[in-house]
């Protein structure tokens, strides 16, 4: 069963490697992206006057000089050493020594630099902050041969660092190649870890035999493009496009970190900023590791798969953040899996921000902040349903007072992938259901957190309740129908009575905070389902201060409370429904 459940979610695991940086038309670096790819930092050595070493095993590794850290742009932290294996591991120690640990990973081809953002806001709450450089990248040793470079070793390497600094009840935030050595580590000792934060990351799983990668050479060729050039140009089918990203990345001459960070960035590096990602890496005797990252993957079959499902069992608080102009980590379907898949999951704010791939750089300070709130709330709260997302298709049938609608819905059968519900041809699914129209309502969150029917021996709710009709790509079911007139919306007039035909008890647990309209009458509807139809961009955490985005009509009101005891809203037959001027539907308390 587990098998079937990671092949499913091969390909998108695959993809999300592709997000390190993107092309000119999908990624959030366009026009604005650096062309001089002549810039070095000021430690620019020639190899010849780099000493190389060797460690017992035999692996000869560089170390760049620490000259080259000297006044690096906001990155104050002193430097922290343990020996693994022969190799010297950097990381960032800052904030008390006995405050809460929180251990964040990098991704490939940054280091800790990219989290000097949001070290200052975890450690001014009081927590302690590690921050490694992964062997062959940042302070850490470089082994010189790319080959060194596999899987197994940063997993290993990983695990031997935690246990030689001494970290226990780790907040473990992570992200890019990041997230697949912390979630593989997580999975293999996940008595180490108190939280989870994945932040545009992913773990790959991938069957025996089913592997599309091959390694590449690693000879450096003056004929592969600049980086920018190279972009905008790879191919746009996913497999082939990594399997370039990997040959890029072994044969390029002008490898610069930076280039690669800048282009899966929203902001744009200042030239202190370029300069100090490029500082770890001043002769290409120092690029095996960002020279062999990508290629790690091509050695990647299942020996993942125990530690991916051991968290599907991980009931700690889990945080998934991501960035919105990252097309394939970031992505809603990604997020959505990895919520689906975490049990501690249930109950947080997952949160989409306006930023690229590399997220810690754009977004940084905002997302620490949302960390410490992740990390200061209690254990979450539980609630099946609570924010999962899910889209509606409306058939419309009759005329007049006669119209109907049935609702059909995703919920409990897929996450609604947007490509999918933006493919759906609505004159098909009407013609093919002998309907008269059909209607998207959607995309949505439930604010409730248990949908329960209320079903006798012998009668469904509604006549074909459940029944399940497939539209596109995405199968829906039955779950409600609707009388009244409306013309061709989802949803009729703002803050006009709905009447649905449904049978249901939605609970609201306490803890659970709720937001609710009033209307001149003092008759209260409590919210059901955000929307994001007509602002894309709102989210949970938005909803309590809604009334400042809304148009209420004269009389009606806005509020928001934490109930101090369950709540439940009864429909047995008829449920009264309203919606405000963003599309959010509230039910009416009886």
């Amino acid at each position: 069963m587990v098998r079937f459940a990671l092949s499913a979610w091969l390909w998108i695991a695959l993809v999300t490697l592709i997000s390190g940086c993107s092309d000119g038309s999908d990624g959030p670096r366009t026009a604005d992206a650096p062309t001089d790819f002549e810039r070095l930092d000021p430690c620019d050595l020639p190899i010849d006057d780099i000493p190389v070493s060797s460690t017992e095993s035999g692996i000869e590794y560089a170390r760049t000089p620490d000259a080259c850290f000297d006044n690096l742009d906001g990155y104050p932290f002193q430097p922290n050493y343990v020996e693994v294996e022969g190799l010297r591991y950097h990381y960032v120690d800052e904030g008390p020594a006995d405050g809460e640990v929180v251990l964040m990973l990098h991704g490939q081809p940054s280091w800790s630099y990219l989290y000097r953002k949001m070290i200052p806001v975890l450690t001014d709450a009081g927590y302690r902050v590690i921050a490694p450089d992964h062997i062959g990248m940042g302070r850490s040793d470089k082994p010189v041969d790319p080959r060194v470079h596999e899987f197994e070793n940063h997993v290993r390497w990983m695990k031997l660092l935690i246990v030689e600094i001494g970290l226990s009840d780790i907040t473990l935030f992570v992200q890019d190649w990041g997230s697949h050595f912390g979630l593989r580590v997580a999975g293999d000792q996940p008595n180490l870890f108190a939280r989870i934060v994945v932040a545009n990351g992913d773990l790959i799983v991938i069957p025996p035999g089913l592997n599309p990668f091959t390694p590449p050479v690693f000879e450096f060729d003056e004929t592969v493009p600049p980086t920018l050039e190279f972009f905008t140009s790879r191919s746009r089918e996913p497999i082939s496009a990594f399997q370039e990203w990997i040959e890029f990345a072994a044969q390029a001459s002008h490898l610069f970190a930076a280039d690669v960070v800048e282009l899966g960035t929203v902001n744009e590096l200042t030239e202190t900023e370029f300069a100090a990602y490029n500082a770890p890496y001043p002769s290409q005797l120092y690029w095996g590791g960002i020279r062999a990252f990508p290629s790690m993957v091509a050695g990647i079959t299942d020996q993942n798969a125990p530690a991916f499902e051991e968290l599907g069992r991980f009931d700690r608080p889990f945080l998934f953040l991501a960035g919105e102009n990252d097309p394939s980590a970031g992505s809603v379907e990604n997020q959505n899996k990895w919520i689906a898949h975490m049990p501690g999951a249930t109950g947080q704010d997952h949160r989409r921000y306006s930023a690229g791939h590399f997220i810690q750089e754009d977004v940084g300070a905002e997302m620490a902040a949302d960390v410490v709130a992740f990390m200061q709330n209690p254990a979450p709260i539980p609630g099946p349903v609570f924010n999962l997302r899910y889209c509606e298709i409306l058939l419309q049938t009759g005329s007049g007072e006669e119209l109907e609608a049935s609702v059909y819905n995703t919920l409990g059968l897929n996450d609604c992938p947007q490509a999918a519900w933006e493919a759906i041809d609505l004159d098909a699914a009407a013609a093919d259901n002998d309907a008269q129209a059909a209607v998207r309502n959607g995309p949505r969150y439930w604010v409730l957190d248990l949908i329960t029917p209320i079903v006798d021996d012998e009668t469904p709710p509604i006549p074909g309740f459940g029944d399940t009709v497939t539209f596109g790509e995405l199968d829906m079911s039955l779950r409600a129908t609707i009388s009244l007139e409306l013309a061709t919306s989802a949803e009729s007039e703002a803050y006009t009575v709905i009447e649905v035909v449904r049978s249901t008890v939605f609970t609201y647990v306490a803890g659970r905070r709720i937001y609710e309209l009033e209307d001149p009458e003092g008759a209260r509807y409590i919210m059901q389902s955000m929307s994001q139809m007509n602002d894309p961009s709102l989210q949970l955490h938005n909803l309590h201060s809604l009334d400042e985005r809304l148009e209420l009509p004269e009389g009606w009101s806005f509020s928001t409370r934490v109930l101090t005891e369950p709540l439940q809203l009864t429909a047995n037959g008829i449920a009264r429904v309203v919606t405000d001027d963003l599309s959010n539907t509230y039910q009416l308390v009886d």
